[in-house]
C-alpha cells in the first residue's frame, strides 16, 4: 500500500512527519514485517483470567490481538485483570502454542476513581518494571478511570524506551457536559485530558490517528512520524462481492426501506437524534421501519419507544461480532450514525462491507470517510430534523441508497483489519529502527 503526505495547513504541524494511508492493502500474511524487539502493550481493556491462570479476553479485542500476534514476537500485555465470570458467552480463550512469547502484567481492576488512584503506587511500579523489559511501550492518551497511558509516556521517555501512541478516541471532547450545560468537575476533566494529549502526542516516536482531526489537534511540532488510518475490523471474507450485494439489492428494492441503529445506547452516539427523527417521521405518515441493537443507558428509551405503525421502530439485543452480525446487518438499506461525538465508529465499515448505504453526522471522525452524496449521506449533528428529511428521502428514493452502498463497497474493498495491521508491523518496524 503506497504511504503519502496529508496536505495540512497547519503552520505548527511538522509536514514531513505526517503520511496516511491510501490505496489497496495487501492482505497477505507475507506482507507483515516481523518485530523481534520487547514489545509492552498498555491498555485500559481488561483481561480474564481462571483459577488455573488460564486467560480469555473479550471477543472482539481477541479478533484484534490475533492480528498482533502476526508479527510481534515478544509480546506483553499490561492490562486490569479480573476473574472469570460465570458467564463467559463472550469471551475467548487464548490457545496455547502460539509462535508469539506472550505475556501479561496484572493491573488492578478499573473499576472507580477512588481505587485507581488508592492503586497508584502499584500501577507505577508495575509498570515501571514492565517498561524496562520492553524496547517499545504502544499505548493511547485516553482511559478512564485513571489514564494508563498518561503513567506509561512519561515511564517510557525516563527509561528511554521507544514510544507509540494511538488515538482512536477523544471521547473527553463532550464528556464535559451534563443537560446541556458544562458541569465544573467534568469541564477540568476534559481540559486536562487534552491537556495532557496535546503534551504527549507530539512527544511520541511513532503515532497513529484514525482521522485528520486528531493529527491536527495533537501532533503539533511532532517529534515522530504520524500516520492517519481509520480502524477497520472487516475481514477479506466478510466483504461481499459485487453480485451477492446486487442480488441482495435487487430484492431490498422490493421490501420497505429498513434503518438500522447499530451502536451504544447513549446519549453521545446520537440515540436521541433518532428517536426525535422517529417521532417526526411518524408524524408526517411515513412508512418504513428503524431497528436499533446495542445495550447502554437508554436501552429502556428505546423499548418504551417501540411501536408499530406506521413508522416500525423496534429493538434487538445485541448479537456477537463476526458472521453472525454481519449477515443480521446486510438485510438492511442503511445504517444510520448520528453520532454527536468526533468517533470513527468502525460500523462505517461493517455496513460499507455488506453493501449497506451510510447515513452520517458530518462530524470529524465520519466526515473523511463518507463522501456526501457519494458513498453515503452526511447531516448536520444533533439535527433530528435533517435526520428525519434524509430518511424521508431515501424511502422516496431507495435507488439512491443502492447507489451508495455499492459505491461503499468499492472503496472498503482490500481496507481489511489484517491489511492494517500489516501495514502498521511495516511502518514500526521503518520507523523504530527495530525488528
Amino acid at each position: 500500500m503506497s504511504v503519502t503526505r496529508v496536505g495540512l495547513r497547519m503552520p505548527h504541524l511538522n509536514h514531513a512527519a505526517i503520511r496516511q494511508w491510501s490505496g489497496p492493502m495487501s492482505n497477505s500474511s507475507e506482507d507483515f514485517a516481523t518485530i523481534t524487539a520487547p514489545y509492552l502493550l498498555v491498555l485500559h481493556i481488561p483481561y480474564f483470567a481462571d483459577a488455573g491462570g488460564r486467560v480469555f479476553l473479550e471477543r472482539t479485542w481477541h479478533h484484534d490481538l490475533v492480528q498482533h500476534l502476526h508479527y510481534l514476537r515478544a509480546l506483553t500485555l499490561a492490562a486490569p485483570r479480573r476473574p472469570l465470570p460465570a458467564d463467559t458467552g463472550q469471551l475467548v480463550p487464548i490457545e496455547e502454542g502460539l509462535r508469539t512469547r506472550l505475556g501479561f502484567v496484572p493491573l488492578p481492576p478499573q473499576t472507580s476513581r477512588v481505587r485507581a488512584i488508592a492503586e497508584l503506587p502499584r500501577i507505577f511500579w508495575a509498570l515501571w518494571r514492565a517498561i524496562g523489559q520492553a524496547e517499545i511501550v504502544h499505548t493511547g492518551p485516553g482511559g478512564w478511570p485513571v489514564p494508563l497511558g498518561w503513567i506509561a509516556s512519561a515511564i517510557a521517555k525516563i527509561r528511554r524506551k521507544k514510544l507509540l501512541l494511538i488515538v482512536e478516541s477523544a471521547p473527553w471532547t463532550l464528556a464535559g457536559k451534563k443537560g446541556g450545560r458544562w458541569s465544573l468537575r467534568k469541564r477540568v476533566e476534559a481540559g486536562l485530558y487534552e491537556l495532557m494529549s496535546k503534551y504527549w502526542c507530539p512527544r511520541a516516536d511513532l503515532s497513529f490517528y484514525t482521522q485528520p482531526a486528531y493529527l491536527e489537534r495533537y501532533h503539533r511540532n511532532g517529534k515522530g512520524p504520524a500516520y492517519v488510518a481509520p480502524a477497520t475490523w472487516v475481514n477479506a471474507e466478510d466483504i461481499l462481492e459485487e453480485t451477492q450485494a446486487r442480488l441482495l439489492w435487487d430484492a431490498k428494492m422490493e421490501e420497505p426501506v429498513r434503518f438500522l441503529f447499530a451502536g451504544r445506547l447513549e446519549a453521545e452516539k446520537g440515540v436521541k437524534i433518532v428517536l426525535e427523527a422517529v417521532e417526526k417521521l411518524t408524524q408526517q405518515g411515513v412508512r418504513a421501519a428503524m431497528h436499533v441493537i446495542g445495550e447502554g443507558r437508554l436501552r429502556d428509551e428505546v423499548i418504551a419507544a417501540e411501536r408499530a405503525a406506521p413508522f416500525s421502530l423496534r429493538y434487538f439485543e445485541p448479537l456477537p461480532y463476526g458472521a453472525t452480525f454481519l449477515n443480521f446487518l446486510q438485510q438492511y438499506h442503511a445504517i444510520v450514525v448520528p453520532s454527536l461525538t468526533d468517533e470513527q465508529p468502525r460500523i462505517l465499515f461493517d455496513a460499507a462491507a455488506r453493501g449497506v448505504a451510510i447515513l452520517a453526522s458530518e462530524t470529524d471522525g465520519l466526515r473523511p470517510y463518507v463522501e456526501n452524496e457519494r458513498s453515503g449521506r452526511l447531516i448536520p449533528p444533533g439535527d433530528s430534523e435533517a435526520l428525519a428529511e434524509a430518511m424521508a428521502t431515501a424511502v422516496a428514493n431507495p435507488a439512491a441508497l443502492r447507489g451508495f452502498a455499492m459505491e461503499a463497497l468499492s472503496r472498503v474493498r482490500g481496507k481489511t483489519h489484517r491489511a492494517m495491521h500489516a501495514e502498521r508491523s511495516r511502518i514500526i518496524a521503518r520507523h523504530l529502527g527495530i525488528g
